[in-house]
């Protein structure tokens, strides 16, 4: 009852502070100064460090540091031109079909 309690309040007390919205906000590229040969490498890297494989990944998406990989990987397919859409990194249908796009014009499929 507590815990019901506590949710209740924080459902109502969260607009107004500012955080109707719990997803995280979109990044701001940090990649757009990269060249496309820089992007291409680092994508190819996300995707090595990610274990992808026939749209899954290898690793576990809550160890540290993987979800921001695949924000990476996002980020680098959405300049490339693979990718629309919020970052989140979630390995969401979307994501799923640009990486295979990606890869299927990189000649690894």
């Amino acid at each position: 009852m507590r815990y019901l309690f506590l949710l209740l309040l924080i459902a109502a007390l969260a607009p107004m502070m500012g955080c109707d919205d719990m997803r995280p906000a979109p990044i701001e590229s940090a990649l757009s100064h990269l060249s496309t040969a820089e992007l291409v490498e680092k994508a190819d890297s996300a995707l090595e460090r990610l274990e992808y494989s026939h749209g899954k990944v290898g690793v576990n998406l809550g160890r540290v540091g993987m979800r921001m990989e695949l924000r990476t990987l996002q980020s680098c397919l959405e300049q490339l031109g693979y990718f629309e859409g919020p970052r989140l990194g979630i390995l969401d249908d979307k994501t799923v079909t640009a990486i295979e796009h990606y890869l299927d014009s990189r000649g690894h499929l």
